[in-house]
């Protein structure tokens, strides 16, 4: 069992150690915790592959995380990014937790906030392929936003772009 329970009136937390992760990582590194109840993650933790922590229970990753690959906190409980976080593709928070980004955030694939109560985007935010802001709650663009791809904004209502703000595909409405 990996999850945190109770035992009458005392709640317990489970820890997955680097070794216990070995039972949720496939060949190729990708480690899937889809649908994991609340478990602390090692820290720190290195993925060679993917991270899927979709639709999980899990609140908190570790302080220090490094994804080679993709990470997937779709309709996770994540509520916040960790400061030392480094992710070699993409980084998709649709409809999780997520209150806020970290100042200076590098993703080098695309990004998407799509259905998050995220209410402004840092300055200085750099996306290497497409941002996606349908159904957040985003009202406007940051200074100085580098995004390689497309902006998608699903219908928001956003009036002003900033200078120093930089798209290499379209701004879609």
């Amino acid at each position: 069992m990996v999850a945190g329970y109770t035992n009458g009136s005392q709640a317990f937390e489970l820890s997955l150690s680097q070794r216990n992760l070995l039972n949720y990582t496939d060949t190729y590194g990708n480690i899937t915790l889809r649908h994991a109840p609340d478990v602390r993650l090692p820290d720190p933790l290195t993925v060679e592959g993917n991270l899927n922590l979709e639709q999980s229970k899990i609140t908190q990753l570790p302080r220090a995380l490094t994804v080679e690959g993709n990470l997937n906190l779709a309709y996770s409980h994540v509520t916040q990014l960790p400061q030392d976080l480094n992710v070699s593709g993409y980084i998709n928070l649709a409809h999780s937790k997520i209150r806020r980004l970290n100042n200076g955030l590098r993703v080098n694939g695309d990004l998407s906030l799509m259905g998050t109560s995220v209410t402004e985007l840092p300055p200085y935010l750099y996306v290497g392929g497409n941002l996606y802001l349908a159904n957040s709650a985003i009202q406007s663009l940051p200074p100085f936003l580098v995004v390689g791809g497309n902006i998608y904004l699903g219908g928001l209502a956003i009036h002003d772009i900033p200078d120093g703000v930089k798209v290499g595909g379209t701004i879609y409405q």
